[in-house]
């Protein structure tokens, strides 16, 4: 295990610092991770409840699971964790945030440079007319233009991440000195290659989790063991002596 002191320093003398985040920097928030022993998943079948397919064939299906994730994530509150990477990016310390949630708790916290690389639970979209709108809780959200079903505004099994998010994410971990890797054990693709290009581009890899993963003896430079809603604000703080 490595010190928050190593962590601060690699920060302090990089030029871009990049956080890749995951479910576990939103479990203090209340909202429950997908694959664990009481994951989502365990009570929604992501085959039925979250896939394309279901979609074209019973999207009352798909919207069942979206609004019950959007009433989910209307009700929770950005944790110590997601205020910690809002100070870092206000300070200049951080350049932008890759997230595979779709909660849109960093924007709440105050982050602006944001790639929802999954989408959000916020937004519907038209798979016709290519448009986004706020969900609406209707029976099912339709477009204001050609009256179809919309889809939910987060990326289902058997759907490409998009297009727009996934070039940009592989841009910035590309051109990151220090790559964060928090509460996630980055093992779903394509986001899980993205700590892998930043390596190969010469980012120092700094990962923050409750537990060892893949990353942690392999390429990760610094890891920092606990929960991160405790270990980011020590971090920050220890930025913001030396800064």
């Amino acid at each position: 295990m490595h010190s928050i002191n190593d962590a601060a320093g690699k920060i302090l003398s990089s030029r871009q610092t990049v956080a890749l985040t995951g479910a576990g920097i939103s479990t203090s928030s209340g909202i429950p991770d997908f694959r664990g022993n009481n994951g989502l998943w365990k009570t929604y079948n992501p085959s039925i409840y979250a896939h394309i397919n279901t979609f074209r064939s019973d999207p009352a299906l798909v919207w069942e699971l979206a609004f019950m994730l959007h009433d989910l994530a209307a009700s929770t509150a950005p944790n110590e964790a997601h205020v910690a990477l809002a100070g870092m990016e206000r300070s200049g310390l951080l350049q932008g945030i890759i997230t595979q949630n779709i909660d849109s708790l960093h924007q709440r916290a105050g982050s602006r440079n944001v790639i929802n690389y999954h989408g959000t639970v916020d937004s519907a979209e038209c798979t016709f007319c290519r448009i986004g709108e706020p969900v609406r809780r209707a029976a099912l959200p339709v477009c204001s233009i050609c009256g179809r079903t919309m889809k939910p505004g987060f990326t289902l099994f058997g759907e490409p991440v998009p297009p727009s998010a996934y070039l940009e994410a592989r841009n910035l971990a590309s051109y990151s000195d220090v790559f964060m890797v928090i509460g996630t054990s980055a093992v779903v693709q394509p986001a899980a290659d993205l700590p892998f290009i930043a390596r190969e581009n010469g980012a120092f890899i700094i990962e923050m989790n409750s537990e060892e993963t893949g990353l942690t003896n392999y390429i990760t430079g610094c890891f920092i063991k606990g929960p991160v809603e405790q270990t980011l604000p020590l971090l920050v703080n220890k930025l913001n002596r030396r800064n």
